[in-house]
C-alpha cells in the first residue's frame, strides 16, 4: 500500500491533494540489517513503511535495547530528532527487507500548510504512538516477563514470525535464555 492509498482510506483529502503529496514522497528500500537512521545522526525523514519490519533501537557497549517495532502500513521516524534537528538518541534499523516512502521535514511542513487535514492526521498518529509507548512502559513496570510475552503474542502475533527471538527478548527486557524458558513453559 502506498502512502496515497493509505491517506485516501484514512482522510478526506482530494485527489489533487493526494497527487501533490505523493510527489513529495521518495520510494526507498533497505535490506535486512541496514540502518535507515543511525543513532547520533540527525533524522531528516518521516517514513511510511510499505513492506517489512523496522526496529527502533538503542545500542550501547555491544548491547541492543529495543524501543519498539514498526510494521507495514505504519509511519516511522526518530521523531524527536526529526522535529528538532538534533542527533537521534536511537536508530531505525531494517529487521527484514523493507520498502518505504520518505518525506523530508521541509516538504512535510509545506504540506501541513497547504493541506491542514494532514496536520490532524499527524496529531492522531502522534497520540497513538504516545498511547502505545505508555502502555509498553506500564507493562514493563506492572507485568511479569511471562505476562509481557503473552500480551505480546496476543497484541502482535506476526512479531513472533518476523523478528528474531533475541530482539523480542530485548523488547521484553529479558535475556534470550529467559525467553526460551518462558516459551518452553508455555508450550508444555
Amino acid at each position: 500500500m502506498k502512502i496515497q492509498e493509505y491517506l485516501a482510506k484514512n482522510t478526506s483529502l482530494s485527489a489533487q491533494e493526494l497527487a501533490d503529496l505523493g510527489l513529495k514522497f521518495k520510494e526507498m528500500t533497505a535490506e535486512a540489517g541496514e540502518y535507515i537512521v543511525e543513532q547520533k545522526t540527525v533524522c531528516r525523514k518521516l517514513l511510511f513503511l510499505e513492506r517489512g519490519c523496522v526496529a527502533m533501537l538503542y545500542e550501547r557497549e555491544n548491547k541492543t535495547f529495543i524501543k519498539d517495532f514498526i510494521f507495514a502500513y505504519s509511519f516511522a521516524s526518530v521523531y524527536e530528532s526529526f522535529i528538532t534537528s538534533k542527533p537521534a538518541r536511537y536508530s531505525l534499523k531494517a529487521i527484514t527487507d523493507c520498502k518505504y516512502q520518505s518525506i523530508s521535514f521541509h516538504d512535510l511542513e509545506k504540506s501541513y500548510r497547504s493541506i491542514p487535514e494532514l496536520k490532524e492526521l499527524a496529531a492522531r498518529q502522534t497520540e497513538a504512538a504516545y498511547l502505545n509507548i505508555t502502555k509498553r512502559l506500564e507493562s514493563l513496570i506492572t507485568l511479569s516477563a511471562e505476562q509481557r510475552y503473552l500480551e505480546l503474542l496476543e497484541r502482535r502475533p506476526k512479531l513472533i514470525s518476523e523478528v528474531p527471538l533475541y530482539l523480542i527478548a530485548s523488547y521484553l527486557g529479558i535475556t534470550d535464555v529467559a525467553l526460551s524458558r518462558i516459551r518452553k513453559k508455555i508450550m508444555s
